[in-house]
């Protein structure tokens, strides 16, 4: 939709407790609380300063869990909202020394009146997704302290003196943390197998070597209901992407990847590597050509996620199962020269 002939623009800063507002160009500000009847009154005082569904766009920071229901109740009533990150404000606000909320506000309403070309309506996630997420969150949680007590209970055995009480303890805890992480990923793979687009999707990744339920479980949580994937935005994202290292004569530096964002969605991603690597022929051809070139183990791994993101990001964008015989037009034009 058009949002460049807009003529009223709403900063919203979301904090736990409260909302703080900025309408522009008014310049008014209005504080409500973040609950249902917070969203009551803001849903009145936009009516109330002139704003239509046509002419005026919300702006709000992204917050995670402190906006989501902020967003729904919005987008319920009618309103066009744009949910960005915190590091927009750069854009309009170098003055670093002044921070609150009310500042905050009019910032987000300035960057929505002068960047309107750049905004992107928000739309809340499927309900469906967001359980999904939880599920996933919960199942992750429970395994690392499932991990944390299996291991106190490796090491009580240097512990001749540990009581037993201490021992049945540990036992009965993983016997819980067993059955709550296999209740856990039923419920996941309910929510998937209910559902036609993320069924569908889930059988395109479980074809591809290496991936198993819980990284096609991840991948869905993070991309589902996008219909392009970038391999190359989604290595950097992952913090897996080579990057170069060198300026002018005098800056030399290796290549290497920056190691930041996600570490949960490498190390599964890693696994999924090492897997393909040990399991199929043509990802384990690739690590002993790779070894075989002197190229050190650490970055023949990195040189596998970044060949399974491709792979992935392939079967995602051309809605087609793995196909072990394939060839891409790259090899074709190999043979042919």
């Amino acid at each position: 939709m058009d949002l460049t002939n807009l003529t009223h623009f709403i900063g919203i800063d979301i904090s736990k407790d409260t909302l703080d507002c900025w309408h522009r160009p008014s310049g008014e500000h209005m504080q409500c609380a973040n609950c249902e009847s917070g969203f009551q009154q803001l849903n009145q005082w936009i009516t109330e300063a002139g704003c239509t569904d046509q002419n005026s766009v919300i702006c709000m920071e992204d917050t995670g869990i402190y906006g989501k229901r902020l967003l729904v109740a919005l987008t319920q009533m009618g309103w066009r909202c744009s949910v960005e990150k915190t590091t927009i404000l750069e854009k309009v606000g170098p003055d670093h020394h002044r921070k609150d909320d009310q500042f905050d506000a009019q910032l987000l309403a300035e960057y929505a009146d002068r960047f309107a070309d750049q905004l992107s309506l928000s739309t809340p996630a499927e309900p469906v997704l967001d359980q999904l997420q939880q599920l996933y969150a919960e199942r992750r949680r429970l395994i690392r302290q499932q991990t944390a007590t299996k291991t106190k209970q490796t090491q009580s055995a240097q512990q001749p003196d540990c009581p037993e009480l201490v021992r049945q303890g540990w036992e009965e805890q993983l016997q819980l943390f067993d059955n709550h992480i296999a209740q856990l990923e039923q419920h996941i793979r309910q929510c998937i197998q209910t559902h036609d687009g993320l069924q569908e999707y889930y059988d395109l990744l479980v074809s591809i070597p290496g991936i198993g339920e819980v990284t096609a479980w991840m991948w869905l949580i993070l991309f589902f209901g996008e219909q392009k994937l970038n391999p190359k935005a989604i290595s950097s994202r992952f913090g897996v992407a080579p990057h170069s290292h060198s300026s002018g004569s005098s800056v030399r530096g290796k290549t290497r990847s920056s190691g930041h964002g996600s570490a949960e969605a490498r190390s599964t991603l890693t696994m999924a590597a090492r897997s393909a690597s040990t399991h199929n022929d043509k990802f384990s051809a690739y690590k002993q050509k790779k070894l075989e070139e002197g190229k050190p183990w650490p970055v023949v791994r990195n040189n596998l996620v970044n060949k399974l993101i491709t792979i992935i990001c392939a079967i995602w964008n051309s809605q087609t199962c793995y196909k072990s015989n394939h060839e891409s037009r790259f090899d074709k034009q190999k043979k042919a020269a």
